[in-house]
């Protein structure tokens, strides 16, 4: 039981989940979609980065998802989407890279 919340925290579902609230909460203005995505995303970007160790920049992800949020909040859609596209882009590098493998 242990085992299927870790793969679904840390694994590709938790990917997935967070890319289709992130989309869904840049289209629909609406900023708690964000950092529900934001929160999601936590677990897997640390996992990511190499913890307990951090050795990447890849921990601070989830960051750009929560400022989204607060700049789709505050009306600046278009902020939001700049600051979402870092994120949308690693996604699709650790896509790119699992899939090369």
């Amino acid at each position: 039981m242990s085992e299927l919340f870790i793969g679904f925290f840390l694994g590709w579902p938790a990917v997935v989940v967070t890319a289709i609230l992130a989309v869904i909460g840049l289209l629909r203005d609406n900023y708690r979609f964000l950092v529900a995505a934001a929160i999601f995303a936590l677990p897997f970007s640390w996992l990511l980065s190499g913890f307990p160790i951090i050795r990447s920049p890849v921990f601070l992800l989830p960051l750009l998802l929560f400022a989204s949020g607060y700049f789709i909040n505050r009306g600046r859609e278009m902020i939001a989407w700049l600051l979402a596209v870092p994120y949308f882009l690693t996604i699709w590098l650790l896509i790119n890279a699992v899939s090369a493998q």
